[in-house]
């Protein structure tokens, strides 16, 4: 029932604060878990909230540590659904950190807190998880290409200890960690709740909660905004995904009509997905004033390593047909433009 009241974690963030909102729009009442006050105040003053009519329908329970012992008991009491976003982040690591302590610890801590939360609380349901398609896809594939595997939501791949050569690595490793560590709880202790996983590819998208340009290049957005302001990227896998899409999976995935114990993948394009290349080719044709002026340079270098996902099924369950990567562009392009152009 849409008016059940459903824990959100990572709702300061791009996707989670996006969920946040779509949550509500569907009619659930959220209990937003973030940080600090100063995070929820961040998430009240959004565009989308204060148009919200209904904001009576929206709380706040602070997390100050998601790693901490019973971290999550007092915010997940009383619901019905949970959707665990928050996670650690590349962009937060800062030269010298421990990749360990930063990424594989939270990740996998964070979600146990979840679980162990839920189990103590009758009420609970289903639990959706945002994982990524870097934790069932293998490492060696990720970072060098394939042409033959074809990778869907039953792929999983093994964990590899460190220690890791950079921050994507040891994210990746997180993700990894995390889900073969919960699909190995809920298998040996059998909850009252049942799990949905979540793995979207890089995902591209406007970030209601950025309002300056110096800011708007943090997060998978970078995949785009670094060629088409002149910058070099390396080659990257051929997976991305619109975040209106991201958050409506997640939204949608609370339908108990949708079976639990199972996980959605979420990539545009079919088997041939993103040729980042062509970001490049879209600008010129969409912005093109703007790349005359010098606005946008457009005239950086990004590859893209083929990888093959089939997300076939996935859309067929969530009742969706994944918007394009040239939308994809178009929109956060867009947005870019307007915080560049009003700082002006």
């Amino acid at each position: 029932m849409a008016s059940e009241l459903v824990l959100v974690t990572g709702g300061s963030g791009h996707l989670g604060h996006r969920v946040l909102v779509d949550a509500l729009k569907a009619g659930y009442r959220v209990r937003a878990a973030v940080r600090s006050q100063a995070k929820a105040d961040k998430i009240l003053a959004t565009l989308s909230l204060k148009n919200f009519k209904s904001l009576g329908r929206l709380s706040f329970a602070i997390v100050p540590d998601m790693i901490a012992d019973g971290a999550y008991d007092d915010a997940v009491a009383g619901t019905s659904y949970i959707i665990h976003v928050a996670s650690p982040i590349a962009h937060t690591y800062k030269e010298g950190d421990d990749l360990e302590a930063q990424f594989i610890q939270p990740a996998v801590k964070g979600t146990m807190n979840i679980l162990l939360a839920a189990r103590k609380t009758e009420s609970v349901k289903r639990i959706v998880l945002t994982s990524s398609i870097v934790a069932i896809v293998s490492w060696k594939d990720f970072v060098s290409g394939s042409s033959s595997t074809v990778f869907n939501e039953k792929s999983r791949t093994p964990f590899l200890p460190g220690p890791y050569d950079g921050v994507f690595e040891a994210y990746s490793a997180g993700k990894v960690k995390a889900l073969n560590d919960t699909e190995a709880w809920v298998s040996r202790e059998n909850p009252q709740f049942d799990i949905v996983h979540i793995f979207p590819a890089f995902i591209l998208g406007q970030d209601e909660l950025v309002t300056d340009v110096e800011n708007i290049i943090d997060g998978t957005n970078a995949k785009v905004l670094t060629a088409v302001t002149g910058g070099q990227d390396g080659p990257t896998p051929s997976a991305s995904i619109h975040l209106e899409h991201v958050s409506l999976a997640h939204v949608r995935a609370l339908d108990q009509r949708i079976l639990g114990n199972q996980g959605l993948i979420l990539s545009s394009g079919g088997l041939h997905g993103t040729v980042w290349e062509t970001q490049l080719d879209i600008v010129a044709q969409e912005f093109g004033a703007e790349v005359q002026r010098g606005t946008l340079p457009n005239n950086g270098t990004i590859s893209t390593l083929p990888i093959k996902i089939d997300e076939t099924k996935s859309e067929e369950i969530l009742r969706m047909k994944f918007r394009t990567f040239e939308e994809q562009v178009k929109n956060f392009v867009g947005h870019y433009l307007e915080l560049k152009l009003a700082s002006a």
